[in-house]
């Protein structure tokens, strides 16, 4: 039977190659010298193949998997080299221990940290079940402490060895066991600085850890990274994680069932989640029966409840600040905070700039509880700046990256709904105006789960009405365009009162609801007579920069396709320009010197890179 690997070329986000396993060495051979090469994880079968030949993807594919090599991924990220290699050699020892000879895996430096491959004849996973995924990642985290797990995940791809780390500009190599455990990282990073092209020797194993694997999968289990409702009820959330704990399991079932009533679970649903919580502990039911005692007599548990105060976290929203002094805290109570930012999964809360800019060496990641402003003079395409990164555009490869995108509510507050709506379908599908609107039916069916996650609106609201919206709709992310149709109270009269009034409002609600916000602003008519673009054009400048956390200007005008884009302030991250030209599928792109193509000859695929 062929089976196929998912391959990328330069970038992951270059994915979507289906090659046949015994061609990735004819890849790696020509394109590893100058490029990264990725490879799946997993292998996929004829109905895989079919699948992908449908979709292009391998996103929501939930067939059958198979695997060949089992990786450990030692991950630099923050640590240091040294720190990097040590664990390297802790993990190596916890093979040994386990009984894993050295003939069974293989040792890589994979140009920042390592890579171990151990023969799949080690464990004999299950051949082609859907659960493959599942069950490598629960066996590898209970056999492996300190590991990156997100390497199992259905559709993970990781780099090919003697290619190029284009990031580092080192090539992942082979080490010997000697290289390990008598070099430097100094020294091997030195050996990587040249593509070594060494036939490994051949891994296999006997079944060592075949009496590890564990095949038991739950009905309910996590298949990809979730967005959580983290600032909505936190204490039921922390309740139900926890699980039942003796003392306090009964009123503890109450208070979830209660949370469910109210936001109009239906007590069947409610009941199926608690028999799940309740893990065989109580008699199902007494489960049964609690649930149905609670929707009936209609219980209600507020913030001074005693076992919802006991579990009351701050960033909930209806947290309540009764005394001043709350915002006085302590050292303890400070690291706290920090260790709980630090510690937080913000994935599909956050927005990296530079990177959807097509800037890779600097810091501008946009984090829950930060105010965003951009400003341009009129022309300058503000409104498709806000659009393209909404909608994951990266500027760079020219392409939508749904992973990037996160729930928008789009106040479009000069444009009609359906303008936006148009302009967003001409940046999903890469297509003009005249296309859209000839082609409009078939390029939404195609495009739609790309323009899914943003709603709009496109009535003039007040501050408090958007703040209401934004607790009713949940969304990670708000965009204002522009705040100058926003409509204040009779007292903010002058143009910096009102201004000031919305931004710092904005501000607020940012960090109160944890939720980016991104407000968009003209440029100042002096600034805009003078032709001067800096961090004080806005208009309302001083109230605008003081409230943003990020500022992006654009120039440019109507005229012209080119535009600059530049980060004027950062408030923890790094400043950047990046030049962009405009298309009139209203992407802004990433302008380049030159295009490289590269492409395999005789082979029944083709590779086009930029």
């Amino acid at each position: 039977m062929e089976l196929y690997h998912e391959v990328a070329i330069g970038s992951p986000q270059n994915r979507g190659l289906l090659i046949p396993q015994e061609q990735i060495i004819d890849v790696i051979l020509e394109h590893g010298d100058k490029y990264a090469v990725y490879k799946s994880l997993y292998l996929y079968d004829e109905e895989g193949k079919e699948y992908h030949k449908l979709r292009k993807t391998f996103k929501d594919f939930l067939g059958k998997r198979y695997i060949r090599d089992i990786l450990i991924d030692i991950d630099r990220g923050d640590n240091s080299d040294d720190y990097t290699l040590n664990k390297t050699k802790g993990i190596l020892f916890e093979l040994e221990e386990l009984d894993v000879h050295k003939r069974s895996y293989n040792i890589y430096f994979s140009g920042t940290g390592y890579h171990i491959i151990i023969s799949g004849e080690v464990f004999n996973f299950p051949e082609g079940t859907t659960d493959l995924p599942f069950i490598v990642k629960e066996t590898m985290n209970n056999l492996f402490s300190d590991i990156d797990l997100a390497v199992y995940n259905r559709t993970s791809i990781y780099r090919c060895p003697n290619t190029l780390n284009q990031k580092s500009n080192l090539y992942k190599i082979p080490l010997t066991h000697n290289q390990i455990n008598e070099s430097t990282a100094k020294e091997i990073h030195s050996e990587a600085s040249k593509r070594i092209i060494i036939e490994t020797e051949p891994i296999w194993g006997d079944g060592e850890l075949e009496n590890k694997i564990i095949t038991k999968v739950p009905k309910i289990r996590v298949m990809e990274s979730n967005v959580e409702p983290r600032n909505i009820v936190p204490c039921i959330q922390k309740m139900y994680k926890l699980g039942p704990e003796e003392g306090s399991r009964n009123n503890t079932m109450m208070r979830i069932a209660s949370h469910f009533f109210r936001h109009g679970i239906p007590s069947v649903a409610a009941k199926a989640a608690l028999l799940e919580w309740n893990s065989r502990q109580l008699r199902s039911d007494i489960v049964l029966k609690k649930v149905e005692d609670t929707y009936r007599g209609g219980y209600k548990y507020g913030c001074k409840d005693v076992l919802m105060h006991n579990h009351c976290q701050p960033n909930c929203i209806y947290y309540k600040r009764k005394d001043y002094l709350i915002d006085v805290k302590n050292s303890e109570q400070l690291q706290s905070e920090l260790a709980e930012r630090l510690e937080t999964d913000f994935s599909g809360r956050t927005i990296d700039l530079a990177k959807s800019l097509g800037v890779y060496d600097k810091d501008a990641t946009v984090y829950p509880g930060e105010l965003v402003t951009i400003f341009g003079s009129t022309g300058a395409n503000k409104t498709a700046l806000a659009q393209n990164i909404v909608l994951g555009y990266n500027a760079d490869h020219d392409q939508i990256i749904k992973e990037k995108q996160i729930p928008t509510l789009f106040l479009s507050l000069e444009l009609s709904g359906y303008v936006m709506h148009r302009r967003n379908l001409q940046i999903v599908s890469g297509a003009n105006k005249d296309t859209v609107m000839k082609n409009y039916k078939s390029l939404y069916k195609y495009h739609k789960q790309e323009l899914s996650h943003i709603i709009m609106q496109s009535i003039s609201p007040t501050i408090p009405q958007i703040q209401e919206k934004i607790k009713q709709l949940q969304p990670k992310c708000v965009v204002i365009d522009y705040i100058d149709l926003v409509d204040v109270p009779f007292n903010k009269r002058g143009e910096y009162e009102k201004l000031n009034y919305i931004s710092h409002s904005l501000s607020n609600i940012a960090v109160n609801e944890d939720i980016i916000i991104i407000q968009i602003s003209q440029v100042s008519r002096d600034y805009s007579r003078n032709q001067i673009m800096d961090l004080y054009a806005a208009k309302g400048s001083g109230a605008i920069e003081n409230a943003s956390r990020k500022v992006l200007g654009i120039t440019g005008s109507a005229e012209d396709a080119g535009k600059k884009v530049s980060l004027y302030k950062n408030s923890d991250g790094d400043l950047f320009d990046i030049e962009l030209e405009w298309t009139p599928s209203f992407r802004l792109k990433k302008k380049k010197p030159e295009v490289i193509h590269s492409k395999i000859m005789n082979k029944n695929f083709t590779i086009l890179e930029e």
